[in-house]
């Protein structure tokens, strides 16, 4: 099969809106009743993933800017889902932990993921279920191959 790299890189894009536009469907009830944005949730959950990080980390991580990513922490500690705290080492660092509301939100919308997907999963078998994740292995592979920085001395 040949594929030009603009019908790849279109299909790609294709994909990417689905899945993000999809999931933001889905998503929409929770983040309306934790009265969070897209933004905050994906906050929220490397919050979780990352206890004690930096806001600088935590907008590096998921490539915003570090000014949005304080004032997106300040809503979230005002919602009473993170909680801030300085560095024991360093009290100029300000580190971030999601409070027990912070957990149980990423927890429910999680679970509501979990099972969404679980359910749409089940009508595969198992050929195909191998054959879904190769693929996205292989086109993880893929993209990051793209995204490696050369080095200039080469």
């Amino acid at each position: 099969m040949n594929i030009s790299m603009y019908t790849y890189q279109k299909q790609i894009e294709r994909i990417y809106r689905k899945l993000n536009h999809r999931s933001t469907d889905f998503l929409r009830p929770y983040y309306e009743k934790y009265q969070i944005s897209e933004l905050q949730y994906r906050v929220l959950s490397h919050i979780q993933e990352h206890t004690a990080c930096t806001i600088g980390a935590c907008a590096k991580a998921l490539q915003q800017d570090a000014g949005n990513m304080s004032a997106t922490c300040k809503k979230l500690e005002k919602l009473g889902y993170i909680f801030r705290k300085r560095s024991v080492s360093d009290e100029r660092v300000v580190l971030l932990y999601p409070t027990e509301s912070g957990k149980a939100c990423i927890h429910t919308i999680h679970d509501a993921m979990y099972q969404h997907y679980q359910k749409q999963w089940n009508h595969y078998n198992d050929k195909d279920k191998e054959l879904i994740v190769n693929g996205l292995q292989k086109l993880e592979q893929f993209i990051e191959m793209i995204n490696e920085k050369e080095d200039p001395h080469e």
